[in-house]
């Protein structure tokens, strides 16, 4: 009779999976925090779904967590920025001049994508035939021949995107986006434009798309043909040519969220992911700033500039004056600044670290100055607080005309003397309810979604697996080639029939002109 239950038993086992984990490996290398905060948020989901991750970062947790392993990456991620950071371009104006600049930017996360490649430890890594994965996530930022990767390891390629929607991106997966009404990621235009603003997006498209095919495109292929070809062989795996790969993407998610940046049309395989790195339930405030909010009689406000432009690479004379403006006010201020000020007023707290969402949720905070990143942008929005922004690179120009659209705050421009402007734009949020009821209203349009930002890009990652790669979403447009999506065939089709046409028919009236002229002469 004993039999009975331990045939069962085996049964059971066999039948029924014991574990559904899956392997992943997250690929988000690239050195600045705001970026790594989003690979450890995919890397967190996972694990809280009971997976195994592999993930190759520039920012280690400090503490062994259960399958998880981590390879860290920081020394090549700051050998670069040595290179790129001479001593006088640490003034934090310098440094928006240099970062405004797409070409400057982009040619540095290639060279750090490129020595990450390189690096002995990550190609022994790649090199490791026991290395198998479920899919492979990897951040979409400028770097193309990355999604070799996924091939290497014989598995989907999921896109994460850390900014808005823009043409370049969905390029990846679909088609570029049409100017006349795509904003450039780049860009301080938002639709619908004006003549001049539609010239100024196609030029910016254009010129891009020379830069990428005669300058970053070639040397690309290059290390995809080299570096990655030679892993591939000492995995026995043969590697597709480099346009399928990069265009062999699964999945894109995409960090952002109409309520949040533009509403952009999006094939069936991108999704809307923005707020899956702000935690469910607000970690408690530290003790000493829970007690300077809960006591600020008028309000507090929170200044941050980020961590890549931090504040403590202002000149002197921007500090002083801006701790001048901020003595005047009533309201209490949080300035994150990574150093140290002599003669700050009463009023202004100076933190070098500050947990953000933590702050952004006190409700007496009252206003947020940020740099306009994505991140803070988009808690801003969850927690309904308004904003003032002073961008000063990349994505942060158009995330801040966005906000100003949207009506939920306004933009102060970057310069020495900025203390006066920002003094007017505080007083201006500060006494015109119509800011805070903007952010509150958004913030509910935000939250309405039918799952959770974490439920949602859980979901997807997940489904790409189960129909082992999500065939079933991609879109028709990588099959068509350019000239075809423009009808330039029919076009040119249409010119030589118009043309024979046009041929015969003179060739008749000609024939018909010669009888007519020999009729004449008989007569």
């Amino acid at each position: 009779m004993a039999i009975k239950p331990l045939l069962f038993l085996l049964l059971f086992c066999v039948t029924v999976p014991l574990n559904d984990a899956l392997r992943f490996l997250v690929f988000v290398p690239v050195y600045t925090k705001s970026h790594s905060i989003l690979g450890h948020a995919v890397v967190d989901h996972l694990l809280d779904a009971g997976h195994e991750v592999v993930h190759i970062t520039s920012h280690p947790k400090k503490k062994i967590v259960p399958k998880l392993q981590e390879i860290d990456v920081l020394d090549i991620s700051m050998r670069i920025m040595k290179q790129y950071r001479t001593p006088d371009a640490l003034n934090i104006t310098n440094i928006a001049n240099k970062g405004a600049a797409p070409l400057f930017f982009i040619t540095v996360v290639h060279e750090m994508h490129k020595q990450m490649f390189e690096d002995p430890e990550i190609r022994q890594f790649f090199n490791d035939p026991e290395q198998k994965f479920d899919a492979v996530i990897v951040e979409w930022l400028f770097s193309h021949f990355v999604a070799g990767i996924a091939p290497l390891f014989k598995c989907p390629l999921i896109w994460l995107v850390t900014t808005q929607a823009h043409w370049q991106v969905l390029d990846v997966v679909d088609e570029i986006s049409n100017p006349a009404f795509s904003a450039d990621i780049f860009s301080i235009n938002i639709p619908p434009f004006t003549t001049w603003q539609r010239f100024e997006e196609l030029w910016a498209l254009v010129k891009r798309s020379i830069e990428f095919r005669y300058f970053i495109t070639p040397a690309e292929r290059r290390i995809y043909d080299s570096s990655l070809r030679k892993i591939a062989q000492r995995r026995g795996v043969v590697l597709p040519p480099y346009e399928e790969a990069i265009y062999n993407g699964s999945l894109l998610l995409i960090n952002s969220h109409p309520s949040i940046g533009q509403a952009y049309r999006l094939p069936q395989n991108a999704k809307y992911v923005a707020g899956f790195h702000i935690h469910a339930n607000v970690k408690p405030l530290p003790k000493d700033l829970q007690h300077l909010m809960d006591t600020a009689k008028h309000g507090a406000i929170y200044f941050s500039m980020g961590s890549h432009t931090a504040s403590e690479n202002m000149s002197d004379h921007m500090k002083n004056s801006l701790l001048l403006m901020f003595s005047k006010l009533r309201e209490t201020v949080i300035w994150k600044f990574e150093g140290e000020m002599q003669n700050v007023p009463e009023n202004v707290y100076l933190v070098k670290w500050a947990p953000q969402q933590s702050i952004l949720a006190h409700p007496n905070l009252k206003l947020f100055i940020t740099h306009g990143g994505q991140l803070s942008t988009t808690e801003a929005i969850h927690f309904g607080v308004p904003v003032i922004g002073i961008p000063t690179m990349g994505d942060q120009h158009i995330n801040m005309r966005t906000v100003v659209q949207k009506g939920f705050g306004i933009t102060v421009n970057l310069a020495e003397n900025m203390a006066a402007d920002l003094y007017k734009a505080i007083k201006e949020v500060s006494a015109n309810p119509i800011y805070k009821r903007k952010a509150d209203e958004l913030s509910r349009i935000y939250h309405d979604r039918p799952l959770s930002p974490k439920s949602e890009l859980l979901f997807w990652i997940e489904h790409v697996v189960k129909t082992k790669g999500a065939l079933h979403l991609r879109s028709p447009a990588l099959q068509i080639p350019m000239y075809k999506k423009m009808y330039i065939d029919l076009i040119v089709f249409q010119l030589i029939v118009m043309y024979l046409l046009f041929k015969i028919a003179r060739s008749i009236v000609c024939k018909q002109n010669k009888v007519t002229r020999k009729k004449v002469k008989k007569n």
